[in-house]
């Protein structure tokens, strides 16, 4: 395994971990709740985050892309208070479920792959595809660490690194 697919799919591999650490033990009721109308509930930030790994980082590893919930929790989507969203235990059940094939996928990205340029531009500087992985876990990142804190604020203990 190269390197730079080894240190991104170490990432792919915690954000898997963090991302179900964050949402165990919150029922589907809990997932609704927001603490003012300005951000996303727990259930949305799940569902765009799966989305993301689905489409996106399922078609960079050279996987088949699954757009089921790309209505609902595509990029340019926002929350809808009215809408009816799939389960949390649907959303958590894909994440587990797909995890694997995408970071065997990122594990075995050639070099000279991650070196070319990326399909689309992200905000960061590196236009290469590595750039653009390295986006998209970053983004991982991001709302995870919004899932954590929606956790707090539902009055669950601290999100757990193990």
């Amino acid at each position: 395994m190269a390197s730079s697919a080894a240190a991104l799919k170490a990432q792919f591999d915690l954000h898997t971990r963090l991302y179900n650490n964050a949402l165990t033990g919150v029922s589907d009721a809990e997932s609704h709740s927001r603490n003012n109308d300005h951000v996303n509930h727990m259930k949305w930030i799940a569902g765009h985050l799966l989305n993301t790994r689905l489409d996106l980082l399922t078609k960079m590893t050279g996987g088949q892309p699954d757009t089921t919930y790309g209505a609902q929790f595509g990029r340019g989507n926002s929350l809808d208070p009215n809408a009816t969203y799939p389960p949390l235990e649907e959303l958590t059940a894909k994440w587990s479920n797909s995890a694997d094939a995408i970071s065997e996928g990122i594990g075995h990205i050639p070099e000279e792959v991650l070196d070319s340029k990326a399909p689309a531009q992200t905000p960061i500087a590196d236009e290469s595809f590595r750039g653009m992985l390295s986006f998209l876990i970053s983004h991982e990142a991001y709302h995870v660490g919004q899932l954590g804190l929606l956790r707090k604020l539902i009055g669950k203990e601290a999100m757990s690194y193990s």
